[in-house]
């Protein structure tokens, strides 16, 4: 375990040969920054999933696509919550599963040194048992922390998590084995927050979402119901962990060509639109069907995993107030409002 006081401190020592990022509170939410120890009472490693997700940090918004030449600064990443940790399984198997390994995510993927964090509270939009996932890391971390009164119980999970602890020995110390038991009773306590929320709005979980896409594809009148209020703003892909679609781009100035990569979005009327000026995909509520079709169905058919973490960050950031907790619910039950949602 270590003391909230020593790993601040550690954070400090890290942050001389690497770049450290850290949640601070920001109003009501929790933004990822650069640690800066002058900050440290607005630091929050429990609480909730933060505004940004994750992905942004290995696979950025936008990159440019040629070798800098430079070797980048290791990044250690701390605060991350298990429904980030969990969208790893999609965007490993998009970028690094194929028949060629993509170079730049892979590079981000082994510079980074993932810190995670249990979840000490969730709130409303919170649906990730639902999804199959939990609010405590269980995998893809080099170290976790769980918040303990004023300490974290510490567990390593690989090489370099277990490096950090033997190369700073002296601020870990053994944790008494009630402490484990601390740790299990307040993770029940979140875990049983979080299905409260499920049961409270009647969330579906995997199991009764499975099929239920394919078996109301041709239901258009229910995906143009969901896409009423759609303003095509794509913050529901910018935001989501799992979405990973880009576009390529390639820009010239006085030093040359270069090309970069930048997210793209499948609510945008672009989208799909390929030479000729022809798009599949023309009309609203068929690009908000692929959406689900391709988290819901696509995913769970080739890698037997559901492209949801039940973060639910796209909730909060919809300005059309589309709720995909609805949207699931609506497919199954096959009775359905529109948004605006509660």
């Amino acid at each position: 375990m270590i003391s909230k006081k020593d790993l601040s401190d550690l954070f400090g020592r890290l942050a001389a040969k690497n770049r450290v990022v850290v949640p601070y509170v920001k109003g009501e939410r929790l933004h990822f920054g650069d640690f800066d120890p002058k900050k440290e009472d607005v630091i929050e490693l429990g609480g909730i999933r933060q505004s940004q997700p994750f992905k942004s940090f290995i696979n950025p918004a936008r990159e440019k696509m040629t070798p800098c030449g430079k070797d980048k600064k290791p990044l250690i990443i701390a605060g991350v919550k298990a429904c980030d940790l969990s969208s790893l399984v999609l965007q490993d198997f998009v970028f690094q599963g194929g028949d060629v390994e993509d170079p730049f995510y892979t590079e981000n993927r082994n510079n980074t040194t993932i810190i995670a964090v249990d979840c000490t509270y969730a709130k409303e939009t919170c649906f990730c048992i639902a999804m199959d996932g939990a609010p405590y890391p269980r995998k893809f971390f080099d170290l976790s922390l769980s918040a303990i009164d004023n300490h974290f119980l510490v567990e390593a999970a690989s090489p370099k998590g277990q490096k950090i602890v033997d190369d700073f020995r002296p601020f870990f110390k053994n944790p008494s084995l009630h402490m484990v038991d601390i740790r299990q009773t307040l993770r029940d306590r979140v875990s049983k927050q979080v299905q409260g929320f499920i049961d409270k709005r009647g969330t579906q979980n995997t199991s009764q979402i499975k099929g239920t896409v394919k078996k109301n594809y041709d239901l258009t009148e229910f995906w143009k119901d969901m896409a009423s209020t759609c303003v095509e703003c794509g913050a529901c892909n910018l935001v989501c962990p799992t979405c990973h679609c880009f576009l390529l781009s390639d820009e010239k100035d006085t030093s040359g060509a270069k090309r970069f990569r930048s997210w793209d979005a499948c609510l945008y009327g672009t989208f799909a639109r390929v030479a000729g000026n022809h798009n599949p995909r023309r009309h609203l509520h068929e690009r908000l069907r692929n959406r689900f079709d391709k988290k819901f169905e696509f995913f769970p058919e080739v890698l037997n995993y559901f492209a949801c973490t039940g973060c639910g960050r796209c909730i909060e950031a919809c300005p059309g107030d589309i709720d995909i907790r609805e949207v699931l619910k609506g497919l199954v039950v096959g009775k359905w409002s529109k948004p605006p949602h509660d």
